[in-house]
């Protein structure tokens, strides 16, 4: 690596390594302190708040993530300028494409690896947070169990299994369900592609039941309606939404949706966000920079500093206006939150140019 970059760069990691933890500890204690009347009503451990609260740390850094690594680019960009090493460098012609391109590179190997690693990790634990929060302090016991992306339920007489489609657990598939009599042997058994809720109803499509009264002979159906001893507003204490499921599964889920001509939207946006959000870090870093490299001399830096600040937020704003407009089903999501990705990394280097930096 040239000498160029590691005195780039390493401000700009020490920066990093100071507002992770001080933005993740604010917010985790913000966090604490706001459950803390809950667990003291409840009168349980307060270990079980500080197990809650660790397990939602995936979740925060997620929500932390770009703003933070902006942040850290914006401020070692303010103390190379207050030190003079911007003027120096600028002064031996180097250009702001190539003062930038250590950080551009750096900050997407590290929001892709970050992709990844919370793709593998935050699903379960915020999941895992949720559910200890309603069995341990709202003292609710659950009817239905999650293991690997399926629903396990057992009733007094039958059990139930099904991979989860919807957040609202309206639909699942390759379903499985029995009826069992005192002694927890087989009285009716359901295998069925598909399942969904209807009108107080579960619905199985495309299988096979057998039932003791005609000893267990298979019989196919395209279509066959129970009622059930449990509906989806029961069965479970966490409604089991997009951000409680890996990527390759949240894909999977949309190709079922799509199939089975039912709005995928919700996923998409999840997928989209999943994806583009660890790595809205670079565009916002190029539309908010400009306001600051435009200022010369100490006695502008305050003003280039709060300008950037200011236009951080904005850029922020402005992608989440794409992603509604994704959300609203206006255009695709996929599509919505990648434009607000190019847009601001397009204004952002426009900007450069027109204020000639």
């Amino acid at each position: 690596m040239k000498i160029y970059i590691n005195y780039l760069l390493k401000p700009y990691l020490i920066i990093n390594l100071l507002t992770f933890p001080l933005f993740v500890g604010i917010y985790s204690l913000i966090e604490f302190f706001d459950k803390l009347d809950n667990v003291v009503r409840a009168k349980v451990s307060i270990y079980i708040l500080a197990e809650y609260v660790a397990l939602k740390l995936p979740e925060v850094l997620f929500n932390l993530w770009p703003l933070c690594l902006t942040l850290a680019g914006i401020l070692a960009f303010a103390f190379l300028s207050r030190g003079n090493e911007l003027l120096a460098f600028r002064t031996l012609g180097f250009s702001a494409s190539r003062l930038l391109f250590p950080f551009v590179v750096f900050s997407l190997a590290l929001s892709f690896l970050f992709i990844i690693i919370s793709d593998n990790i935050m699903p379960q634990t915020t999941y895992q947070a949720l559910f200890l929060w309603e069995t341990k302090v709202k003292k609710r016991s659950p009817e239905g169990v999650i293991i690997k992306g399926k629903l396990h339920f057992k009733g007094a007489d039958s059990f139930f299994i099904g991979q989860i489609i919807s957040s609202s657990v309206t639909y699942v598939r390759d379903v499985v369900y029995a009826k069992v009599d005192k002694e927890g042997l087989p009285l009716r058994i359901v295998w069925a592609k598909e399942a969904f809720f209807e009108r107080g109803r579960w619905i199985f499509k495309n299988g096979v039941i057998k039932e003791k009264k005609e000893n267990f002979t298979p019989r196919w159906f395209k279509e066959y309606s129970l009622v059930l001893e449990f509906d989806p507003e029961t069965v479970m204490l966490v409604k089991r939404t997009p951000r409680f499921h890996t990527l390759p599964e949240l894909w999977e889920q949309r190709a079922f949706l799509e199939q089975a001509g039912l709005p995928a939207i919700l996923t998409e946006s999840e997928i989209a966000y999943r994806l583009c959000y660890p790595l809205l870090s670079v565009p916002l870093f190029l539309f908010s920079l400009p306001w600051l490299m435009k200022q010369h001399g100490r006695a502008s830096l305050g003003k280039g500093l709060g300008l950037s600040l200011f236009f951080m937020a904005t850029g922020l704003l402005v992608f989440m206006l794409f992603k509604y407009t994704g959300d609203k089903g206006l255009i695709s999501p996929f599509i919505a939150q990648a434009l607000g990705l190019v847009f601001l990394a397009f204004s952002g280097l426009t900007l450069f140019r027109v204020f000639r930096v």
